[in-house]
């Protein structure tokens, strides 16, 4: 019986990847026939280029909307990279970006529940789906940081006790937007005596510090 479950399970990957590469290619069609601004993204380019410029982030408006600089300077030191890209090979490799982050996201939102539901086909299944919600269509339609966030905090909380990385993740993106630190601050109330005495989220409140 096992002999006969394995090709099964070898069989359903396959088909599990098939149906998200299909579902990312029709999305991707459908972002470019939507005309999808990546307004986001503009922005995040124009602060690396205000750092490279020596200029000052916080009087930055950009774009034909004006927009400026929220996120504290972290954040415009990461995106200086966008500056050394056309914009449509920034645009494509922004979207690529996202979507593999999205089945970095999925899995790690599967494992966070049961680690029996990360399997892999599991997961492609899933991401197939999840690139069609509403959250997810305006992430890459204005090119925003929210998947890679999402990602930076579930890395964390899907470490084990006590693991030399923890907070890392938590520290790095609360580093990029503050939001993040809320899930420091959270940890620490809700934490067990004993995990807060060994401190094995510390590093996040220090990085987001």
């Amino acid at each position: 019986m096992t002999v006969l479950a394995l090709p099964a399970a070898r069989r359903r990957v396959p088909l599990a990847a098939g149906a998200c590469l299909l579902s990312f290619t029709a999305f991707w069609l459908a972002q470019r026939a939507a005309d999808v601004s990546m307004i986001d993204l503009m922005v995040y380019r124009a602060e690396g280029e205000t750092v490279r410029a020596g200029g000052d982030l916080y009087a930055l408006r950009t774009t034909e909307a004006h927009l400026p600089t929220t996120y504290p300077p972290f954040a415009a030191l990461l995106f200086t990279p966008l500056t050394l890209l056309d914009t449509a090979a920034m645009r494509a490799l922004a979207t690529l970006g996202n979507l593999a982050l999205l089945v970095a996201f999925v899995h790690l939102s599967l494992r966070l529940v049961d680690e029996r539901h990360a399997r892999v086909e599991s997961v492609l299944w899933a991401s197939a789906l999840a690139v069609w919600c509403e959250p997810v269509w305006t992430t890459l339609r204005y090119g925003q940081v929210n998947l890679l966030l999402a990602v930076l905090v579930l890395w964390d909380l899907t470490r084990r006790t006590g693991h030399r990385w923890a907070g890392v993740g938590i520290g790095v993106a609360a580093a990029v937007k503050l939001t993040p630190a809320l899930f420091a601050a959270l940890l620490l109330l809700t934490g067990t005596a004993e995990a807060v005495r060994r401190g094995p989220w510390r590093p996040a409140v220090r990085h987001a510090c």
